[in-house]
């Protein structure tokens, strides 16, 4: 369990989630996850925990120690700092715990780390020294392997006995540090002038690319190029080449940009820093942009640069810079899809103690960067009130802010269960975005507002407008060569597919969604994948296939520290594992979900869970009341949504089963009734008529001709054969004349309910019926 990239709060649930995808068990808490290990013999390897919170680290610990004594169970522990101060973890006087610090190679590794560096570039001055003479010289510096690899290249132009003895002096100058020593050794190989230019290199992070360096640094052409040499040759920088980018990137040998920045005065390095900053700053611009077309390139200069952008940002924040909001939110941009919350986290407290006038550019990049970052951790509607606050202060004048500010409004609301009202808001955005001079960056932000609209209708069952919406926007993403953004609308014609049912063109938008977020490094967008996918194996029953997909889709989600996003997937595994007749899993699932749901307080997901677990709880009679209870709490929580993205028809079902099954035929009657109400309003479920247009109008025709309805009859019959018993009786009653809706969708579910309402609105008015048969053909 790898927790140098840990984003979350939740340690111990990291690592249960990584144990069920290794193990490949329905693991959903530390007691099923002990019990596994009670089964199977495992080496635990919890890695890079100097990176945990304390308590997180400490719930971890008293977890991992309960493992490590289960069955033949081993655990390995890695961290910077030993000292866990845990009862548990004793430094010493103890061998069930014992704390090995990390020491240099062994003579034969040594000698084999040396060899192999001894084939690469430069060619070599000298032969290689025998046995005894390198372990004399290694033993100088401990066999520590990052001196090992500086000693590797002077050995090539230095015989062994010189450096030895050049060694041991400077060893006797830094006794407590042999690693400095070997730097020095290298540093004294350049001339008087390269040592001069040198400690300009202390201001980056671990490395640079060329051109970045050399712009802040202001070295001359000529003077590079007896530099760079030199710095090759003694392994204390390492070129790497970068596809597409036409300067390499500069690895720097991890002593030597901190023991070069000490050699600078004050002076020097403030103008190191401000030139520093203002070069990545300049970077963070164009990779913003660039990352809409080509998201590859920028993601890995993005990723290569991140410690020099992170440390410049940071200092421009701290120097007052115009533009160090701007900057933060241009880093923002990659902290998020990279799933860096920590630091976006870190940036984000920073800006909110910057200080604006109110309706200023600072202090609306600041206020945005607070209601997105309360939006991004489902506080809806704390970011709603900023946001709203934000469209006030800039007044009437349509403008691109004006439609970013509706954008963000209408997702604080969709993200409630708000559709309509988050329509409206899109709606707005693009009415405004029309009125504005169509740069790229204009019909970027109008393809914003075309996504999120087509998501709504897609929530809201309006399929067709949805799709005509996904296109529109499919259509500026190719223009302005937005390469992540035709990613993201192809992910949302797949989810529209599986709406519609075509499993084949979801499971190919997913996957090749899947590999594309795999090689943009974003393991939000590989999260959603892998979850996608398991509803497609859902739908299709294969439920292996299904529940490995959900497994690994929890896991991503966790390690970011999104817990909404894992209620979701949490939900789904109990809903795989209770079709696999795993009982007692699906409800521990359906738990989970509905605490991790609360914990976020999210409530459509809250009510969703709640629902599916009382569905569940239904068919087991002696918990009937608690069945009820729980679907009165969701259908609670379900009024106060929009019914169509709540479904509330699936409540108003599930609780007239209920209430039947407990004698209350009364209630179970009003409940099928508000069931069926709320299911015919729903948008989509036009939609899902379609496919009985023809049905419905031979219906309607047969109601009064005699011979059409002889013709229907043995279609009708068959369909009983089919399992349409219910509904077939009901259109019999509607062609001997019957009428009251109640009456005749009494015993109906589902879709049967719609049916014949279609068939009553049409012997009302024939023209209903033209959307249906239009549409058909």
């Amino acid at each position: 369990m790898d927790y140098a990239a840990f984003q979350g709060v939740d340690a111990v649930g990291l690592a249960v989630s990584t144990l069920a995808t290794v193990l490949g068990q329905n693991l959903i808490d530390v007691a099923a996850a002990t019990a596994a290990l009670g089964q199977t013999l495992t080496l635990l390897i919890l890695d890079n925990l100097e990176t945990l919170q304390p308590q997180a680290l400490q719930e971890l610990l008293t977890v991992a120690k309960q493992w490590s004594e289960v069955g033949q169970c081993r655990l390995l522990l890695t961290s910077r700092t030993p000292n866990f101060y845990h009862s548990d973890y004793a430094i010493e006087g103890s061998l069930k715990h014992r704390s090995l610090p990390l020491s240099g190679l062994g003579q034969e590794d040594a000698l084999a780390y040396i060899q192999s560096l001894w084939k690469l570039p430069p060619s070599p001055v000298y032969k290689l020294p025998e046995r005894k003479e390198l372990w004399r010289l290694f033993r100088l510096v401990d066999y520590h392997p990052l001196s090992l690899g500086l000693l590797a290249r002077q050995l090539k132009i230095r015989p062994v006995a010189e450096l030895g003895e050049r060694l041991a002096a400077l060893i006797v100058e830094t006794p407590d540090n042999p690693l400095l020593a070997s730097l020095n050794l290298s540093l004294e190989r350049l001339d008087d002038e390269a040592r001069e230019l040198l400690p300009k290199l202390g201001v980056f992070q671990g490395g640079a690319f060329e051109d970045d360096l050399l712009a802040i640094t202001e070295f001359s052409n000529s003077q590079w190029q007896q530099l760079r040499p030199a710095l090759e040759n003694t392994g204390l920088i390492q070129p790497e080449n970068v596809p597409g980018v036409r300067f390499p990137f500069l690895k720097f040998h991890p002593t030597l940009a901190p023991v070069l920045w000490s050699r600078l005065s004050p002076e020097a390095q403030g103008e190191l820093l401000a030139r520093h900053r203002l070069r990545y700053y300049q970077l963070s611009r164009h990779l913003y942009v660039e990352d809409r077309k080509n998201p590859h390139q920028a993601r890995f200069i993005a990723q290569k640069e991140l410690p020099n952008l992170l440390y410049a940002v940071q200092g421009a924040l701290f120097a007052g810079e115009e533009w160090a909001l701007e900057f933060v939110n241009n880093i923002n941009w990659f902290l998020n899809y990279f799933g860096l919350n920590n630091d976006r986290d870190a940036l984000t407290q920073r800006v909110e103690k910057v200080q604006g006038k109110v309706g200023s550019w600072t202090w609306f990049l600041a206020q945005t960067n607070v209601g997105q970052q309360l939006l991004k951790v489902g506080r809806y509607q704390e970011a709603a009130q900023v946001f709203g606050e934000i469209l006030v202060a800039l007044g009437e004048q349509p403008s691109y802010e004006h439609c970013m500010i509706l954008n963000l409004l209408g997702r604080c609301l969709l993200d409630q269960g708000q559709a309509a009202q988050a329509a409206r808001y899109y709606r707005q955005a693009l009415a405004v975005v029309k009125q504005l001079e169509q740069s790229d960056d204009v019909k970027w932000l109008m393809n914003i507002s075309q996504t999120e609209l087509a998501d709504v209708l897609t929530d809201m069952g309006n399929y067709d407008e949805a799709r005509t919406a996904y296109e529109a926007s499919l259509a500026i993403d190719k223009e302005i060569e937005n390469f992540r953004g035709v990613v993201v609308i192809n992910g949302q014609l797949g989810s529209l597919a599986l709406r519609q049912g075509n499993l084949p063109e979801a499971e190919q938008r997913y996957r090749e969604i899947l590999t594309i977020s795999q090689e943009l490094n974003e393991p939000g967008m590989e999260a959603a994948a892998w979850h996608n996918l398991g509803m497609v194996y859902e739908k299709a029953k294969q439920w292996d296939a299904a529940e490995d997909a959900y497994r690994k889709s929890a896991r991503i989600q966790e390690s970011q520290g999104d817990l909404g996003g894992a209620a979701s997937t949490w939900n789904q595994l109990a809903i795989v594992n209770e079709n696999t007749g795993k009982q007692k899993d699906a409800e521990a699932w359906y738990r989970k979900a509905i605490s991790g749901a609360k914990s976020t307080e999210d409530k459509l997901q809250v009510s969703i869970s709640l629902n599916n677990l009382s569905g569940f709880l239904q068919n087991q009679p002696h918990r009937l009341p608690e069945a009820r209870q729980l679907a009165e709490e969701a259908l609670a929580i379900k009024q106060t949504l929009d019914p169509a993205v709540a479904e509330i028809w699936t409540n108003y079902g599930l609780l007239a089963e209920i209430t039947d099954k407990q004698g209350d035929s009364t209630q179970a009657k009003a409940y099928r009734r508000l069931s069926r109400q709320a299911k015919v309003a729903f948008a989509g479920t036009r939609y899902e008529l379609r496919q009985y247009g023809q049905l419905i109008a031979a219906v309607v025709a047969a109601v009064n001709d005699a011979e059409v309805r002889q013709q229907l009859e043995p279609f009708l019959e068959n369909q009983v054969k089919n399992g349409w018993g219910n509904l077939v009786a009901a259109i019999r009653l509607v062609l001997e004349g019957e009428r009251d809706e109640d009456v005749l969708c009494e015993p109906l579910v589902g879709t049967d309910a719609p049916i014949i309402n279609a068939i009553l609105r049409g012997i009302a008015d024939r023209n209903t019926l033209n959307e249906l048969l239009e549409e058909q053909g």
